[in-house]
């Protein structure tokens, strides 16, 4: 592998923000190519005198832009295959780089036209007024203190989380902080239990820090109990208001089930995933609220409704936040203080819940389009999840196609959704699933979408 130099000397910019730019440039440069290796966070380390912690916060960001990707004992691979071009050269065997893409389903697409740009920028500007000086001195570890007392609050009140602002740590993305949860927990300790299908982002990075993984297949109404019992895992990863996958909610029976189960093992890492964007309201309270003494709280912001920058949370007992103290030496914050200044205030100020409301209401929208068309021309072939939350769903497709081909004759009509296959762990399945996220494209564009897909997949 070839040696990399950065002189971070030379931008005032925080040191991991450095390091996530030049391997971006590294990667839209050409230097490093799809499938490529990057240097082990230990190595990249030591190249740049830096603590591991600073590398694994930008490789994190470079992970949540797709640029690269956790490979279990493999390390990070590159996966960023640059712009898609029309070609005309009829020979490929890649129908994509044939075909121009009008109706992109991407997963995290969303809609940027109704953010309120200028209340944001407003409170911004207020902030940088008043806190100029503080910007020259480093921040909290953590996070700055006035956030985590919002957050605090914000979560107490949305979701039953019981916390003070201390046990609070913030973070870019949820990924970075099961990262920084590895660092804190003992791999010959811990036996780590994850749902199937599951986010594979806590599942690889598990992985790679050398963790035992068993994955707990779900039933109905959430993941299974029995299985879990089985499986000697003493930690268990769950998502219970919208399940990445088969987005179903926990039921409160099964949350009680698992608060019990608890009791007598180490820890639950409650990802509360996307709970803002539930349609109906029958919200159930975190698991947190039941048992906050065993359970670890995993937030994120959601970016369909503050979109500019990237911010996670964690939650932690108290036994865990004295392993933190304890185990995790340096913590480079990588959130900026004006950025986390910025939304503290734009919390205190309610933007951010009339932002809610409104996003709800468009996305609601949306959902209602998606599922309509799916029923008009899919009703009997096709079955899709979560009917009344979330901003993407995943389609099964009952057909003897595979995912490959079916994301194939999809882009010769011009319409792109992607596959689910590294969402399962070791199972095969009957049909398969393809990921739809309907965020960024106008009621108009997903029911052509959709009726373009039929017609690719069955005509």
């Amino acid at each position: 592998m070839r040696e990399f130099s950065l002189n971070l000397l030379s931008s005032k910019k925080p040191i991991f923000f450095q390091i996530y730019r030049y391997f971006k440039n590294e990667i839209l440069d050409g230097q490093l190519q799809y499938d490529d290796l990057l240097p082990s966070i230990r190595s990249c380390a030591q190249s740049f005198e830096v603590s591991k912690n600073t590398v694994e916060v930008a490789y994190q960001l470079l992970v949540s832009e797709e640029y690269i990707r956790n490979i279990p004992k493999k390390g990070y691979k590159v996966v960023y295959q640059g712009e898609t071009k029309p070609q005309h050269n009829t020979s490929t065997s890649d129908p994509s780089l044939t075909q121009t893409i009008r109706y992109d389903f991407r997963y995290g697409n969303i809609e940027l036209n109704t953010f309120p740009f200028h209340h944001w920028n407003k409170v911004r500007n207020t902030c940088i007024a008043y806190n100029q000086s503080n910007y020259i001195v480093e921040g909290k570890a953590q996070g700055e203190y006035v956030l985590r007392k919002e957050l605090a609050r914000l979560l107490y009140e949305a979701r039953g989380v019981i916390s003070n602002p201390e046990q609070i740590i913030v973070g870019s993305t949820p990924q970075q902080l099961v990262s920084l949860l590895c660092q804190m927990l003992e791999t010959d300790k811990h036996i780590i239990g994850v749902e199937n299908p599951g986010y594979d982002g806590a599942r690889n990075t598990f992985l790679n820090y050398g963790f035992q993984v068993h994955p707990i297949p779900l039933t109905e109404d959430g993941v299974s109990i029995h299985e879990l019992k089985n499986s000697h895992a003493n930690i268990m990863y769950v998502s219970p208001s919208q399940q990445f996958m088969n987005r179903m909610t926990l039921s409160q029976n099964k949350r009680h089930q698992l608060a019990a189960w608890v009791h007598s093992n180490a820890y639950i890492i409650e990802d509360d995933y996307e709970w803002e964007f539930k349609y109906q309201n029958d919200y159930l309270p975190s698991i947190q609220s039941l048992y906050p003494e065993k359970i670890i709280y995993i937030g994120r912001l959601s970016k369909a409704l503050v979109p500019v920058f990237n911010l996670s949370y964690l939650v932690l007992p108290y036994d865990v936040l004295s392993l933190f103290h304890s185990k995790v030496a340096e913590y480079d914050q990588p959130v900026s203080r004006l950025d986390q200044l910025t939304f503290s205030q734009y919390l205190s100020d309610g933007y951010w819940y009339k932002q809610l409301q409104k996003m709800r209401e468009t996305y609601e929208e949306k959902r209602k389009v998606f599922f309509e068309a799916i029923s008009q021309y899919m009703k009997h072939v096709a079955k899709a999840e979560g009917k009344d939350m979330g901003l993407h769903t995943f389609l099964t497709v009952k057909t003897d196609k595979t995912e490959a081909e079916l994301i194939g004759l999809g882009i010769q009509k011009g319409v792109k959704v992607y596959g689910t296959s590294r969402y399962w762990f070791h199972t095969e399945k009957k049909y398969p699933t393809v990921l739809l996220g309907y965020g960024a494209l106008s009621a108009n564009d997903i029911h052509n979408g959709i009726k373009l897909l039929a017609e690719a997949w069955f005509e």
